[in-house]
């Protein structure tokens, strides 16, 4: 009779597996580097970095108003003055930092209407006095452009300029008759004046010719007065009275002087003389010493009467 044999359980490969899973590994240093860290953080450090300054501040002061504008673009002519002595204050900050500032007068200014770039006044600056309140004078009639330039510590740097001031003191010239004179009517004048403004004749805007600029005497309406009054931007004011000799119906070759038949043209002046008219077709009553126009050339019947 055979004795049953009894074998021991195998251990299988998935349970030596395992247990192996289990097991410490045997380098250390190797499992300290799957352990996280913790990550390393640094408060910010108060006042670290400070924000960066604004750029210098600048004002231009005339006569009050604050006239700085950025620097380039066209210049524009718009502030006329007749008093020579005008002064211009100019001052730059950037909170309480020092700033250096410095300024060109251009007294040529209507040689070009475009301001001048930053390349351009590299070499023109002149440095202020001082920062704050710097004065520049004027001083005499002419067309000025002040520029400025400010710069700070921490090598910012600013610009500035005014549009286009004029000092004129000198008012408008009248030529070709002279103030009290007695002249014929339509007597041709001149007004001349760089920065001229106006002319009034009679306290009615005057109208040069358009071929050679001149203008020509006309009576106040039933007198023989003519006043004169040319002006220009800066308010300088020149006024001329004289008498007008008004011609006579026999001399004046366009004066309609009596009844009849004449013989006009479009395009010329023409004055009825002393008393009532009518035009043949046409039902108004006309005054005399009036001027008019015919529209077209042709002959036109004119009636005189007296009352």
């Amino acid at each position: 009779m055979t004795e049953p044999t009894t074998e021991e359980p195998q251990e299988t490969e998935e349970a030596e597996s395992t247990i192996e899973d289990t097991q410490e590994p045997e380098n250390v240093e190797a499992a300290e580097k799957i352990i996280p860290q913790a990550e390393e953080t640094t408060a910010p450090k108060a006042q670290e970095q400070s924000e960066k300054a604004a750029a210098p501040v600048m004002v231009i002061q005339l006569q009050g108003q604050n006239q700085a504008q950025a620097l380039g673009g066209m210049i524009e002519y718009n502030t006329y003055f007749g008093n020579c002595d005008q002064r211009l204050s100019i001052s730059a900050s950037q909170g309480s930092e020092p700033v250096s500032l410095y300024y060109y007068l251009d007294s040529a200014a209507r040689v070009s209407d475009e301001s001048k770039s930053e390349e351009q006044l590299s070499d023109l600056w002149q440095p202020a006095e001082q920062a704050t309140g710097q004065e520049v004078s004027l001083g005499q009639e002419g067309a000025y452009v002040l520029y400025v330039k400010a710069e700070a510590t921490d090598g910012q740097t600013s610009y500035a300029r005014t549009d286009g001031i004029v000092i004129d003191a000198t008012a408008p010239a009248i030529t070709g008759i002279d103030n009290g004179g007695t002249y014929p009517e339509g007597t041709r004048f001149g007004v001349t004046d760089v920065n001229l403004a106006s002319v009034l004749m009679n306290e009615q805007p005057a109208a040069p010719s358009q071929t050679d600029g001149m203008y020509q005497v006309t009576a106040a309406e039933y007198s023989t007065s003519c006043v004169i009054r040319a002006k220009d931007k800066a308010g300088n004011e020149t006024v001329y009275s004289i008498t007008v000799e008004k011609k006579s119906v026999e001399d004046d070759t366009n004066v309609i002087s009596k009844t009849g038949d004449y013989s006009l043209k479009a395009g010329t002046a023409y004055r009825l003389g002393d008393g009532k008219w009518t035009l043949e077709g046409d039902s108004t009553v006309y005054c005399g010493g009036s001027t008019f126009y015919v529209r077209g050339d042709g002959s036109y019947h004119f009636t005189q009467s007296k009352k």
